[in-house]
């Protein structure tokens, strides 16, 4: 009984306490209302938009149960979508002037979830959800960036989510077309070179070349011939020539005639006397002498003839043999640098056959590869915002409001009474009621 009636005083108490700072507690919530409703209307509304990819396996696992792609965990693809270069490539294609926000500020207004139905049995569970949230103060832009962004992740990601051999198209038709360009360009220096050098002319002129050079040895060889017969002639004549005079000479007496002039002359004893050892020298040209040089200066001619045929022969042969020995060696060149030009051209081909082969396979591959990332829930302009929520601010304002008015409604009683009352408060009814209990 005694509890039950003191409860009844103190409740009474805080009742009366209340009461007392009523326009406390109303002020309070008032002020609490009105700062909640100002802070609710000055900050910007905020709105979210969403979208939502699926991961697919790779077909490999579809058809025979295996993966051949590359399986990331899901925490992987959560980085993979918040890649701060991925972002940046996003930011600069919406705002492309520049404007947008910091790539931190982007992630920081992201959000990125894997469903967890998938990931729980990671990595054996195909395929993955992943959805992807926007927040931000303009719709439009929210949009633009959610676009942006699904785009970007797919360019850049689709790659790491096909079979190897899907994967090697681009790198293989790379080569391809390299060794395809490789290929013509060789096919078209082989080309021009055979026809700077054709093989069949060339092969036509070191021939013809080597006839004349051979008519040229034969008619020296058959000049050098005549020219030491000539030579040889020359000799024999000059040995007759030495043995034959050029002239007689002839000794004979005085004729009767010329004694009988002499006779008949005045001769002193003296002339007399030498009468008898007069003789009469005279000199008769050889005619065998003379046949012989004429043959010899007619030997001589000839040889003269002959060396300088044979010297001119000499030169052309020397320019015909050096003729011959540039046209065989630009032959020999010619056949030692189209034999290169075909073996390096047989690897071209051998190489362009593999790769043709290769790239017709990935080619195959990568179209009957399912497309790895899709776009299962595009994102749209958000017409409601999602932020400032006017009315549960203002409620829990007011609660905040009511509790604190009702903590300064006490604290001030508090405050008064204890500074009337040295030794605290005491109410009057309280004393009221314990002195009708004594008196009882």
């Amino acid at each position: 009984m005694e509890r039950e009636e003191h409860y009844e005083v103190d409740l009474r108490h805080y009742l009366q306490v209340l009461w007392w700072g009523k326009w406390i507690v109303i002020v309070t919530f008032v002020v609490a209302v009105a700062t909640a409703l100002a802070i609710s209307y000055k900050l910007p509304k905020q709105y979210k938009t969403s979208l939502s990819l699926l991961i697919l396996p790779p077909l490999s696992q579809e058809v025979g149960g295996q993966i051949s792609g590359i399986v990331f965990s899901p925490e992987t693809y959560k980085n993979l979508a918040l890649a701060g270069d991925l972002l940046q490539e996003v930011i600069e294609s919406v705002y492309p002037h520049g404007g947008g926000p910091s790539v931190e500020r982007l992630a920081a207004s992201m959000r990125v979830e894997v469903e967890k139905s998938t990931a729980k049995d990671f990595p054996g569970r195909f395929p993955l959800y992943l959805r992807v949230t926007f927040t931000g103060t303009d719709p439009h832009k929210l949009k633009e960036l959610a676009q942006a962004w699904a785009k970007t992740f797919k360019e850049r990601n689709t790659e790491l989510f096909m079979s190897r051999t899907a994967q090697s198209y681009t790198y293989i038709e790379q080569n391809f077309k390299e060794i395809e360009r490789q290929l013509q360009e060789k096919e078209k220096e082989k080309e021009e070179y055979e026809k700077k050098h054709p093989l069949a002319l060339l092969q036509a002129e070191v021939d013809n070349l080597k006839e004349v050079y051979g008519a040229y040895f034969q008619a020296l060889a058959r000049r050098r011939q005549e020219l030491s017969q000539a030579k040889a002639r020359l000799e024999a004549l000059k040995r007759a020539l030495s043995q034959e005079p050029q002239y007689f000479s002839l000794e004979r007496g005085l004729s009767r005639e010329a004694l009988a002039e002499f006779l008949s002359q005045r001769l002193t004893p003296k002339e007399i006397q030498s009468l008898g050892d007069l003789t009469i020298h005279d000199q008769q040209l050889n005619s065998a002498y003379v046949s012989l040089r004429s043959q010899i200066a007619q030997a001589q001619a000839e040889v003269a003839s002959l060396e300088g045929e044979i010297s001119y022969l000499e030169e052309k042969q020397q320019e015909v043999f050096q003729e011959l020995q540039r046209k065989q060696a630009e032959l020999i060149e010619a056949q030692v640098t189209l034999k290169r030009l075909d073996r390096e051209l047989k690897v071209l081909e051998d190489a362009y056959g593999s790769l043709a082969a290769k790239l017709q396979e990935a080619r195959i591959a990568r179209a009957e590869t399912a497309e790895p990332i899709k776009i299962v829930e595009a994102p749209v302009v958000p017409t409601q915002p999602i932020a400032p929520n006017k009315k549960m601010n203002v409620a829990v304002a007011g609660v905040l409001g009511l509790f604190l008015g009702v903590l300064l409604a006490f604290l001030a009683h508090y405050l008064q009474e204890g500074s009337e009352s040295p030794y605290g408060y005491v109410s009057d009814e309280v004393t009221q009621d314990t002195a009708g209990n004594e008196e009882t």
